[in-house]
């Protein structure tokens, strides 16, 4: 007789339901919000739609939809052998450094050979299961919060805005040629040519000079560092015509498509733990290491200690003559940090007064961040026409305006990616009014704003901008 014995479920005891994640609570304002918040114009709160519960890993599991299995975060997050030294070797040169900086790379390549980051996989498979795969946004008891475009400029130092398109680039017939010898990759087998150990022991020899030198310097920094999704040790050949076009100096918009590519892969990995039903595990390759980061600078309490600035500069500065910024990115205040296991992060991440919403700037230390604030004391209406001064940065209005996010497909092709700030308005110091439905018609045509002279539509653009210490409030609906 057939056995009707059921396989064993897989389940993730790092996993807990206690926490204060409850349906229907109240609104929680910040001490210091305004009182009389400042939102436009908002749909009211009965026609205005809600968060899916289905769309939350959190709430299907606690529902019984499907049980939580272990999450492992398989993005390398240490230093690859040989990474670092290839960096050196480059930013050495004052050439490849005016190309670099030129595409508004030149730190965040610097960074990535010192990207040393520890993650706490418990907290990270909490967090995971917050996401909404509806909104783009974390849910907790308070609200919503989500990594920006903001973040990543500070935490990545990825340019929002560029001058060219990342998708369909045109090569010359010289990077025609050097495309070519990049898609054959290491002289080793076909199975592991693409393989990052292979690729830096091959193109990052200091004796080889090959006409296509730097351009696979950059697309193994793209493959390892922005658009790992893959493999965690391979590289993917989609990011090749990016790194030949960064390679001649042109800026593409990294910061939206490694957000979109972001939040896609958190969309997978609820997708995928769905499926599992509790029969294996999921393994995923969202920026663990980013998202980590993204925690440490939002959550205050947390047992983790950031390195001081004349310290972080004793592990930056080893690079024996190469390129050395003045002031180190924010992010370097991490490298090497580890929080403490065991601490009760659940009761940080559903209280309003232990979330950060303006991280960015308010610091004493001399690390140096990307300014998204206005420059007045409260709030300042944006013109429906905005001229390219400090007050009204393009990049700081992107960040506030719920444009989809460009990304890469697993083909090379432009994907669209809801991006949703109108729902996190007080990350940006701004009120939360009660968050609409964008109307964005042709999302694909609105990617053009990204890398073009084209205005934020008025459907789109931020009403204000806020200074950088304001605290936004709630609107009355």
């Amino acid at each position: 007789m057939a056995s009707t014995d059921l396989p064993p479920i897989m389940l993730d005891h790092l996993y807990s339901m206690d926490d204060n994640l409850k349906a229907g609570g109240p609104l929680l304002l910040l001490e210091n919000a305004r009182e009389n918040p400042v939102v436009g114009d908002e749909p009211s709160s009965e026609t205005a739609p809600v968060v899916d519960p289905v769309s939350i890993s959190r709430c299907c599991i606690e529902k019984g939809l499907f049980p939580a299995v272990p999450l492992f975060f398989q993005y390398p997050c240490g230093i690859s052998k040989g990474w670092s030294e290839w960096v050196d070797r480059e930013l050495r040169d004052p050439s490849t450094c005016a190309i670099l900086r030129r595409a508004q790379v030149l730190d965040a390549i610097f960074l990535s050979k010192l990207w040393d980051i520890h993650i706490e996989a418990k907290m990270l498979r909490h967090v995971v299961r917050r996401w909404s795969a509806a909104t783009h946004t974390f849910v907790c008891s308070w609200g919503e919060f989500t990594p920006t475009l903001e973040d990543v400029a500070n935490i990545s130092r990825l340019p929002i805005c560029g001058d060219r398109s990342p998708f369909g680039i045109a090569l010359t017939p010289e990077e025609t040629d050097n495309l070519a010898v990049l898609r054959r990759g290491a002289p080793t087998s076909p199975s592991t040519s693409l393989r990052f150990s292979n690729w830096i022991q091959y193109f990052g020899d200091a004796n080889r000079q090959g006409p296509c030198r730097l351009a696979a310097f950059i697309a193994l920094w793209l493959g390892r560092f922005v658009f790992c999704d893959f493999s965690q040790d391979c590289l993917h050949e989609r990011v090749f015509p990016l790194a030949l076009a960064i390679a001649r100096g042109d800026t593409i918009p990294l910061a939206p498509m490694f957000l979109g590519h972001l939040y896609h892969l958190l969309d997978r990995a609820q997708l995928l733990e769905k499926s599992a039903s509790g029969s294996m595990g999921v393994e995923t390759l969202l920026s663990s290491g980013f998202l980590q980061v993204f925690l440490w600078e939002r959550l205050k309490g947390l047992d983790v200690y950031s390195l001081p600035h004349s310290h972080a500069m004793k592990l930056a500065d080893w690079g024996k003559g190469s390129f050395m910024p003045d002031n180190l990115p924010l992010v370097c205040r991490w490298f090497k940090r580890m929080q403490r296991k065991g601490q009760d992060f659940l009761k940080l991440l559903d209280n309003v007064e232990d979330f950060i919403f303006r991280p960015y700037g308010t610091s004493a230390e001399t690390f140096t961040f990307v300014p998204f604030y206005a420059d007045v004391s409260d709030t300042v209406e944006v013109p429906a026409a905005v001229s390219q001064s400090d007050q009204f940065r393009k990049y700081a209005l992107l960040s506030a305006a719920p444009i989809p996010l460009p990304t890469l497909g697993d083909n090379r092709a432009e994907v669209s990616v809801t991006y949703s700030p109108h729902r996190v308005r007080r990350q940006f110091g701004l009120d939360q009014g009660v968050p609409g439905s964008p109307n964005h018609g042709n999302p694909f045509a609105l990617h053009r704003v990204f890398w073009s002279n084209d205005h934020i539509p008025a459907s789109c653009r931020p009403i204000f901008l806020a200074s950088k210490t304001r605290a936004g409030g709630f609107s009355r609906g």
